[in-house]
């Protein structure tokens, strides 16, 4: 396989989890390592073999780390929904309670009867409705503020799974351009290529 080849097999492997992230620094990486490779053709197949493994890993920590976050989140969408599945049914049968009444009224042969009890119950029962109204404002705000900040928990979680792949791959990449020209001698000392260097979790404080 020439060098050629072997670089664009590696940046197609590496980034196969990542396409979307397009990083300016990341993309002069890489145009670097394609050049880097046609210079120093000796150097090639030993610096890819090292260091393949280790952009492949960290393209797929990012698929990880993506995935992960959008599924706590829907995980915590799904928790608070059904959280309030019971008061709102309360709300619907407190309205169609309401609601009968006042259609009672319609069943009253008399018409003077019929207008009385639609003035009162209509009366009594907006009171109710008007509880019913403050109790939904309420709850409304409640869910709104809590998925605000379940978006905001897993923007911030996938913004950080986007700079540890960053980071990580341009580490690697600084780390394979050294070793195609010839500038750095190739060593696995200082970096684990299981681990990222930047831990990523959901953080529910946030």
């Amino acid at each position: 396989m020439s060098s050629t080849i072997g670089v664009l097999l590696l940046l197609g492997l590496a980034v196969v989890a990542a396409v979307k992230l397009e990083i300016p620094k990341i993309h002069r990486l890489k145009q670097q390592s394609e050049l880097l490779s046609a210079q120093n053709p000796s150097n090639a197949p030993l610096c890819f073999e090292h260091y393949r493994p280790r952009l492949d890993n960290i393209a797929q920590q990012y698929e990880v780390r993506y995935t992960h976050c959008n599924t706590e989140y829907a995980e915590q969408t799904a928790l608070e929904d059904s959280k309030w599945q019971e008061p709102r049914q309360s709300l619907v049968s407190r309205g169609k309670y309401s609601c009968d009444l006042i259609a009672d009224c319609s069943t009253i042969v008399g018409y003077v009867e019929a207008f009385e009890c639609f003035a009162q119950v209509g009366a009594d029962e907006s009171k109710s409705m008007y509880a019913i109204s403050t109790s939904a404002t309420q709850t409304s705000f409640e869910i709104k503020n809590f998925y605000r900040q379940i978006e905001s928990t897993k923007t911030i979680c996938i913004n950080n799974a986007e700079q540890a792949y960053v980071t990580d791959t341009s580490v690697t990449y600084e780390a394979l351009n050294d070793c195609l020209s010839g500038k750095s001698p190739l060593t696995t000392k200082g970096y684990d290529s299981t681990e990222s260097t930047t831990a990523i979790y959901w953080d529910t404080t946030q």
